[in-house]
């Protein structure tokens, strides 16, 4: 209900809490991670939760999650080649997110991409998990990291298209 009614139905805490004593909780965000790997959905996830957390006056923990089966693997001579995909990116968040007044943090692991979020949100206690729509029809096939973060985690998922 929107106004100034005076029914304490409405207000629920009105004069039920002692003077200067705060409420069990916290309004708002504190701390989100942010799956990006520089796609163009990653980074309107990235643009979305830098705009949520600059409103809420919160943090950024930005992380790319290489799989084990990604192309950035290639072998040469039994031995793998990865190259600074993390190093690319890092310059292109300098980018991103210059001018915005976010504190943010850049972190690359390697696993399932899904489960490696829930993980880091899990360790860091974020309030929530931000990931881009897939587009890839291959997705479809595998199965998007959205969808496998909807049917999992444990905090709320926020998929920007």
């Amino acid at each position: 209900m929107y106004g100034g009614s005076t029914d304490d139905r409405w207000e629920p805490l009105l004069g039920r809490l002692p003077s200067e004593q705060f409420e069990i909780g916290k309004d708002g965000t504190g701390l989100l991670v942010v799956g990006f790997d520089g796609s163009g959905p990653s980074r309107n996830a990235l643009a979305y939760a830098a705009g949520l957390a600059r409103r809420d006056n919160a943090a950024l923990l930005i992380a790319f999650v290489e799989t084990l089966t990604s192309a950035t693997l290639w072998f040469f001579a039994g031995s793998p080649i990865i190259p600074d995909s993390a190093g690319d990116l890092t310059e292109d968040l300098r980018t991103e997110l210059s001018g915005v007044g976010v504190p943010w943090r850049f972190v690359m692991v390697r696993g399932d991409t899904a489960r490696e979020l829930e993980t880091l949100a899990d360790s860091c206690m974020a309030d929530a998990i931000v990931v881009g729509r897939s587009r890839s029809p291959w997705h479809t096939f595998g199965g998007s990291v959205a969808v496998g973060l909807a049917r999992r985690a444990r905090r709320t998922v926020l998929i920007v298209p």
